[in-house]
């Protein structure tokens, strides 16, 4: 999971700078703007930082997106640790580029770090970080656990008790938002990020989930890069764990009520499937939005605010965002089709994945 704030963003503008000064002086490799190129002169290559805070290491390199990662908890090391860790991700990427191994640390790896002049501090590059119990975890599972109960409830065949359930659920997570310490994105306040879904290309399954995960409180944006297309949600903790979820299950539901309904009204062709995908979100999020309709003066303002901070989160993250559109062929029977099935749709996560109490599927009332 990755983090922002303004804080970790002049983190990132440090570490960016840290390791251009490693590669025009230590490495010895043109360097312009945020790209350097290769030792041949032939390729520039991304200098792309992320920093996150839910993983047992202290860097890595993805050789599918060029990116380097580093852990929070790197703010508070000292300068030559930092250093030493960031000589270390690089030692990878360079390797990489080069055609060699990505996550080894063997002969190839050692030998490439002496080569730089580089010594045991940076190609075995552990330090120790002391771990910070955080009570606002300890919150965030109690809300978590919260949630899940009203969302399994939203299952019910009980209509009345069915939608209750789902008001009362997404009125928790608002106040929760609300309450929480990044309600306003300054020097001490975190948003988080995940990259839930890759794919070589975009497709309306993908536009279709990413339209349902709005209504979960957070924000997607795709993004892509090297040939991969990739979903990023952006929001709480708490809101990014339900909708992960959320998406996991959808990716195979969709094509589930797909299938059914192609065989059940005979329908064919790319055309048809992706007019039913856009026909689900448009149903699901329109009978979300008729429960928000629905709720009291108070609740709307703090939906509002959700959404103001949301967008305020975005421009940290992303700055400014462009969006294209074009025209897409459509089947209106499997539009309708699709926006019937979404309105019967009703999720239900179970959000601790490894409990033997969770309750993990998608309800679909025929």
């Amino acid at each position: 999971m990755f983090v922002y704030s303004k804080k970790i963003a002049q983190f990132i503008h440090t570490i960016k700078n840290v390791i251009k000064d490693i590669l025009l002086h230590e490495v010895r490799l043109h360097v312009t703007g945020n790209w350097f190129m290769d030792r041949f002169g032939e390729t520039y290559y991304p200098i792309a930082v992320g920093i996150y805070n839910d993983r047992n290491m202290l860097g890595y390199f993805d050789p599918g997106l060029y990116e380097l990662g580093f852990h929070e908890r790197l703010m508070y090391a000292s300068e030559k640790q930092l250093h030493d860790i960031v000589r270390h991700e690089l030692a990878h990427y360079l390797l990489f580029i080069g055609g060699g191994q990505v996550t080894a640390h063997g002969i190839e790896f050692r030998a490439f770090c002496q080569s730089l002049g580089w010594g045991p501090e940076v190609y075995s590059a552990t330090i120790q970080l002391d771990d910070v119990q955080k009570t606002e975890e300890i919150r965030e599972s109690d809300i978590l656990r919260k949630v899940q109960k009203l969302m399994a409830l939203s299952s019910s065949s009980n209509k009345h008790e069915s939608e209750l359930a789902m008001i009362k659920a997404q009125q928790l997570l608002l106040k929760h938002n609300i309450e929480s310490k990044y309600r306003d994105v300054d020097d001490g306040e975190k948003v988080y990020l995940k990259r839930i879904m890759k794919q070589p290309q975009r497709t309306e399954k993908m536009c279709a989930i990413a339209r349902i995960l709005n209504t979960f409180f957070v924000s997607p944006v795709f993004g892509r890069k090297d040939r991969c297309t990739y979903l990023e949600i952006l929001g709480s903790k708490v809101n990014l764990e339900i909708a992960e979820y959320v998406a996991d299950v959808l990716h195979d539901k969709l094509e589930d009520l797909w299938n059914q309904t192609k065989r059940e009204y005979d329908l064919k062709g790319l055309v048809a499937k992706n007019s039913f995908f856009r026909g689900i979100a448009s149903g699901y999020v329109s009978k979300i939005n008729a429960l928000k309709n629905s709720y009291p003066g108070d609740v709307t303002k703090s939906l509002m605010v959700i959404e103001g901070k949301l967008k305020e989160a975005q421009s940290l993250v992303y700055g400014r965002l462009t969006s294209s559109a074009s025209r897409v062929k459509s089947c209106r029977t499997s539009s309708e089709l699709g926006k019937q099935a979404g309105e019967a749709l009703n999720i239900n996560p179970g959000i601790a994945r490894s409990s033997k109490d969770s309750k993990q599927h998608i309800s679909y009332k025929s």
